[in-house]
């Protein structure tokens, strides 16, 4: 059965922004709900996939985007910080 939803314009630029950064990890679960999200809005969601946006996508939708971006640049440089350089 096909739900008629609305799409959430601000909403589906965010998951853009956070798919484009790389916070979801490409080809799991969440991304595939995220992306869902954004092309058919979340009445098109199962009571499975609306589970995974609750439980692990909104969790990262809500946390600043620039502050997620910094903190996943440094895990992926396997916890290394570098130093503040101060003008």
């Amino acid at each position: 059965m096909s739900r008629m939803t609305t799409v959430d314009r601000e909403l589906k630029d965010l998951i853009r922004d956070v798919i484009a950064a790389e916070l979801l990890e490409p080809g799991s679960k969440e991304m595939a709900v995220a992306e869902a999200v954004a092309e058919r809005g979340q009445g098109s969601l199962d009571s499975a996939q609306r589970e995974i946006w609750e439980r692990r996508v909104l969790p990262i939708l809500s946390k600043p985007l620039n502050e997620q971006i910094a903190i996943a640049a440094i895990i992926r440089r396997g916890g290394y910080v570098p130093r503040k350089i101060q003008l």
